[in-house]
This record gives C-alpha cells, sequence and structure tokens, in this order.
C-alpha cells in the first residue's frame, strides 16, 4: 500500500508539470527559452565591398561587420549566392555602392530593413564613375551617414559612435592634407590606367587620368583607344601606366613597352587584393598610392 501511494504520488507530481509546461507553450508560443547562440545587443552590419566595410567598421562596439565580396575577387562582376542574398537580406543595416555592385539589387529585391546607397546619399544617383571612397573628402561625409544611422539602430551608444566617427574624420581628414601637399607641384600631372577607377581621385587633386579600358577592368579598348594612348604618352612625356592587381595587366605592358614607359600597379580599393594590401588596409594603401602618383608625376613639396 505504502509504495502504491509513492508511484500514485509521483504520477500527480509528473502530470502536474507537464500540465504547467502545456499550458506556458501554449499561452508563450515564441521563444520561450532565450536562445544563448545570438549576439544579443549586437547591430549587423553588412556591406557588399571592402571600403564600405573599413568606412563602417569601428563605429559602433555593438556591431558586427560582415563584406560580401571577399579579398582578391574583382567586385565588378561578381555573383552573390544564395547564402550572401540570406545575409544582405537578414542584415540590420545594409552598406551598398550600387553601381560597381549592380547585382545586389536583385539579390535583395524583397529586403525590408535599411539600406544606404552610398552613390545616392552623396547625390550621384545616375553618375558612371562609382569609385567615391578613392575621395577622402567623400569618404568622410559616407562615415557621417553611417555613424547618422548607427545611432538610430543603438542609440544607447550615440556618444561613443560620435567620438569614433570623429577618430575616421581626422583620419581621413589626414589623408586629404597629404594628398593635397603631395600633388600641389607636380611637372606631369597625367597618368594612364588600366581601368577607369581614378576619375575622382584625380578631380579632387587636380590631375588628369587616361584609361585604357572603361568602368570594369575587363572592358576592352578598340585599336583606334591604343593608338590614340601611345600618342598621347609620348607627346606629354607620361613616365607610367598603372594597372591592378586584380586585372590583367597585358594592356598596360604593351604601352609600355612601346613608348619606353615604366607600369606599376595603383589600387582602386576595390577589394584587399594581397597580404600586404590586408595589412595595410585603406589608410595605408591609400599613403601608398600617393607615394607611386607622386613619383609618376613627378612632384615636388
Amino acid at each position: 500500500m505504502q509504495k502504491l501511494r509513492i508511484a500514485l504520488g509521483f504520477s500527480i507530481a509528473f502530470i502536474a508539470v507537464w500540465i504547467a509546461a502545456f499550458t506556458y507553450i501554449k499561452f508563450f508560443p515564441e521563444n520561450p527559452f532565450p536562445d544563448y547562440t545570438k549576439d544579443v545587443g549586437k547591430v549587423s552590419i553588412v556591406a557588399t565591398i571592402y571600403p564600405l566595410a573599413w568606412l563602417a567598421s569601428d563605429l559602433d562596439p555593438s556591431a558586427t561587420i560582415t563584406t560580401i565580396v571577399g579579398p582578391g575577387i574583382e567586385p565588378h562582376d561578381f555573383s552573390p549566392t544564395i547564402d550572401d542574398g540570406k545575409t544582405m537580406e537578414d542584415a540590420e543595416l545594409l552598406i551598398v555602392n550600387r553601381m560597381v555592385d549592380e547585382w545586389v539589387m536583385d539579390a535583395i529585391a524583397d529586403r525590408k530593413g535599411q539600406t544606404v546607397s552610398v552613390m545616392e546619399m552623396l547625390g550621384f544617383p545616375s553618375l558612371e564613375d562609382p569609385h567615391v571612397w578613392l575621395d577622402p573628402i567623400l569618404a568622410q561625409q559616407i562615415v557621417k551617414d553611417i555613424g547618422h544611422q548607427l545611432e538610430i539602430f543603438d542609440p544607447t551608444n550615440t556618444e561613443i559612435i560620435r567620438e569614433n566617427v570623429l577618430k575616421k574624420i581626422t583620419i581621413l581628414q589626414g589623408i586629404d592634407d597629404r594628398y593635397r601637399l603631395g600633388l600641389a607641384s607636380c611637372s606631369i600631372p597625367e597618368i594612364v590606367s588600366s581601368h577607369d577607377a581614378f576619375g575622382f581621385l584625380a578631380k579632387r587633386y587636380g590631375f588628369t587620368v587616361h584609361s585604357i579600358a572603361g568602368l570594369s577592368p575587363e572592358d576592352e579598348p578598340s585599336p583606334s583607344k591604343l593608338v590614340e594612348l601611345t600618342d598621347l604618352i609620348r607627346s606629354h612625356h607620361i613616365t607610367t601606366v598603372f594597372f591592378e592587381e586584380l586585372a590583367s595587366p597585358a594592356l598596360a605592358k604593351t604601352l609600355a613597352d612601346e613608348t619606353g614607359a615604366k607600369t606599376d600597379v595603383l589600387d582602386a580599393i576595390e577589394s584587399l587584393s594581397s597580404e600586404e594590401s590586408e595589412r595595410l588596409e585603406y589608410p595605408g594603401i591609400m599613403e601608398k598610392n600617393l607615394a607611386k602618383l607622386k613619383a609618376a608625376m613627378v612632384c615636388t613639396e
């Protein structure tokens, strides 16, 4: 009899616990137990390309940043995977260029979250040249806008975000100061580049870029274009034909061989193209570009 009472007691207790659990799940069905595997309080930022990710980095301590186009990959002809599409769809803040990454618009057709298009934000919705990050002054404006968006997502960190925005603007202003000083007096203020990527940089600092190809490194110039550039290099005494690590140097080397000019790499910073680039990051690559431009255009301070 005693054993029967104990067994009956256990059964009643078990039934009571089961009823309580059932009642809780019925009336509170959405995630009854917290998921501690997620980054609680983190703002998820996704940038399509490296320069936008760098501009957004170190602004909000509560943010995580993912870059879609990885190192060593040319972004113009990039094709996002299904996982890339989901990553962009799920981001709280998505930062796009909208021209160098035209593929993004199809990938996020159903996206509901906040998206920042830097070309539209800067007032260039239909401009062909997308390489705005190579102008440190325009880059400052991008940082300010991203910071403003982060303040909306993470108001508790507003003061820290504003401090970090100022720190990054200081870095960019320092780059601008060195470019202005370094390129103020150049004997040959012209270069030839394989890719039409340096228009904003040239406009800001008063030199001319003659491109072999178009806005994409894969564009092919016509034979008449090559003849024109050959004559230009000779008559204007242009010293250097630049190419990019992520594009073929064949045409640049052909022009250089034909004219006696030399070749060198000028980085458009569309993606981190080498281990050295990953170490230098945006500021270091901009400084390296400056040194090469000063040498090519025979500049004196």
